[in-house]
Formats: C-alpha cells, structure tokens, sequence
C-alpha cells in the first residue's frame, strides 16, 4: 500500500491523490476515478474517497493533470471587451451571464471570465493563453483583432454571440436585431410620430456623447447598432422625419440621461426617442422627468432588450423582448456540444432566437400640432 500519509494537521505538507489513497486503503488510480470516472467506483466507496478528502483538504485534481489525461481542462471561457464592473451590473449582461453559468454548472464546468481591452492590439491577447476547452464570445466589434484571433485556432471550439457576424465560420446565437427594431419603429410610426431621433449606445470601440451622421450608423463596426438602425429606417417609412441621431457614448442610465437632455435641448420638436437599449431609454425617461416634458404625452420613449427594470418602470417601457437568459444558456449549450461532437464537418450551428414587441405605457399618439 505505499507509505503511511502524512498527519493532516502537520504545517507544509501537500495532500494528494495518494495520500487520500493511503488513507482510505486503496489505490491512487481509484481516488483519481471518484474525480474523473465516478461512475466506476460503487457511492459508498466514492462517498468514503470525498469524505477523506474533505477531512485532510484537498484542494482538487491538478487541471494541469486533467489536461494531460484528458485533454480538457474543464472550463469554458468567455470573452468581452466591456470592464468587469460593468459586467457584473450591467442587466442584460448579467441575465447573459447567468445563462452561460446555468449551463456550465448543469455540466459541472467551470466557467473562466476573459476580459480583454477594446483598443487591445492582436499582440495583446495574452488573456487567451489562459487554459480553457473553448471560447463564448460575447458582442464585440467587427474591427476588434480577438474574433480572428480565436477563429484562427482551429482545433478550439468558438460560439459567438451577437457579434461579429462570424457566417459559417463558427457557431452564432442571437436575434433578428433588425426586425426587431422595425416593429418598435413601426409601432411608434402608426401612432403618428412623424419627428423622431434615435440614440445608440456606442458605435466604435472608444465611444463619445455626441451627435453621429447616418453614414457613422450604417457603417459602425457593431453589427448590433448597424441592424437595429437599418430597422427603425424600416419600420419609421418615408413619411417620418429623423431629427437627431446620437451615441449616448456608453451602455448606462447615466449615459441615457446625459444624451437625451443633449437630443432635446438641440431638437425640442421630436415628439418620439429610439433608444437601442432599455438602459439608455430609462435614462432618457429620467431626463425627460427632469426638464418637465411629459412621457407619454409629450415625447414617447421606446427601448430594447425587455430587462427586469423595463416592467417596473414608471411609466412602463414600451421594448423589443429578447430572451437574454436562454441567449446564455443555449451558446454554452451549444459549445458544450461542440467539444462533446464526434463529427468536425457539421456546419456550425446559427440559432436566431424569438422576439416580441412589449407594448407599455411609456409611448403614446403623437401630441396635437
């Protein structure tokens, strides 16, 4: 049976695979098996092996360990450019995020957060030299070099979510942005808006407070912005003028408020504001509140993504649901499936998820002229 294990309470001393093995009287490739193989060891002898371990505290098979055995180290990374602050308060990130970590812990894989810089140039990616068995990358730019960086790596795993529009290179989840905004567009043109101004959260990857052209929207580098642009030309029609279009500059309330007090004080005339997001349309809500101007009565406000702040807002925000949630849940899916995959000629998996128009309170016809 190999020497005794060292005392559990003796300072410096290291718990492994075999001194868990000496102490319950078996061989250090059956405790290895109650970690990676459960299924060959009976409960109650895999129940003893834990049991040992927590006693004397081990910490974990080595992933260095998994790796060469396996050729897992069992942890999804994901990839962002945004900070992790605002990833952690961010709504419709966290509704994302909590998705991928359902999933990952439904399969009892880690999850490893991979935050990389937006102006980050291709010989700045050392955050990808991190060990994972395949990559969720989560709304960034076309321009930014991550994207190319990780679809390079042939042999790893990649779904994307959002954008960039990776075609049939790599596995891809999200909405029709496009149509979706349409029908709020659409919806604010049949009750008769005809002066409009439209506020995107950030078109570039060093985003300002600022009023952009409609060349900058149709041909920002986030495909997001491009399509939901593209579809509130769709829905608004030929008889609506578009009086303002602007980047609020960040994904924030704050950021909201901020913009649409610049959008009004320089086009007091619109009668209705398309925000991209529901954080930047609480933000205008917010503002309007402040400079006295009445929603719905006076500017009708409209959002996207239907975030659990949306329904409890007073007036309640008229938004494009999308469901953020299963948005995360199926791209961990989906690249749990890929490593799990026996056949690497499948086309890579494009799942365009449902919308609905949520029609609230916070847009109303267009006020008398």
């Amino acid at each position: 049976m190999g020497d005794p294990a060292p005392p559990p309470d003796r300072p410096g001393r290291r718990v492994t695979l075999l001194t868990i093995a000496n102490e319950v009287g078996v061989s250090r490739t059956t405790v290895s098996n109650a970690y990676s193989r459960p299924d060959q060891l009976t409960k109650e002898l895999r129940d003893r092996i834990m049991d040992a371990a927590e006693r004397l505290g081990y910490r974990g098979p080595s992933a260095a360990g998994r790796l060469l055995r396996t050729g897992r180290v069992g942890t999804l990374g994901l990839v962002f450019t945004d900070h992790l602050g605002f990833v952690f308060s961010d709504p419709n990130t966290t509704l994302f995020m909590r998705g991928v970590a359902e999933a990952t812990a439904a399969a009892h894989v880690g999850l490893t957060l991979l935050p990389v810089p937006r102006d980050a140039e291709p010989d700045e990616l050392s955050l990808l030299n991190i060990p994972v068995d395949g990559y969720i990358v989560f709304s960034i730019a076309d321009t930014h070099p991550v994207f190319e960086a990780l679809i390079d790596r042939r042999d790893v795993p990649l779904v994307v979510i959002d954008e960039p529009d990776p075609g049939d290179r790599c596995a891809f989840v999200g909405v029709d942005d496009r149509d979706g905004a349409r029908q709020v567009a659409a919806h604010i043109a049949g009750l008769g808006h005809t002066r409009v101004a439209i506020l995107a959260h950030r078109l570039t990857d060093t985003p300002t407070r600022r009023p952009v052209t409609a060349g900058e929207l149709a041909d920002a580098p986030l495909r997001v912005a491009r399509q939901r642009y593209a579809g509130y030309l769709d829905g608004l029609g030929p008889g609506v003028d578009v009086r303002a279009l602007w980047e609020a500059g960040e994904l924030t309330t704050d950021a909201g408020r901020a913009a649409a007090t610049d959008v009004y004080r320089a086009h007091p005339d619109i009668t209705a504001l398309l925000c991209m997001t529901d954080q930047l349309a609480i933000g205008a809500c917010q503002a309007f509140e402040r400079m006295g101007v009445d929603v719905p009565g006076q500017v009708s406000v409209a959002g996207y993504d239907d975030i659990p702040r949306a329904s409890a807002w007073s007036p309640g925000l008229t938004t494009m649901r999308q469901p953020l949630l299963d948005k995360g849940r199926i791209a961990a899916g989906l690249l749990l499936d890929q490593l799990d995959a026996t056949d690497g000629d499948e086309r890579p998996a494009r799942i365009e998820l449902p919308i609905e128009l949520v029609v609230r309170a916070s847009t109303g016809p267009a006020p008398a002229a």
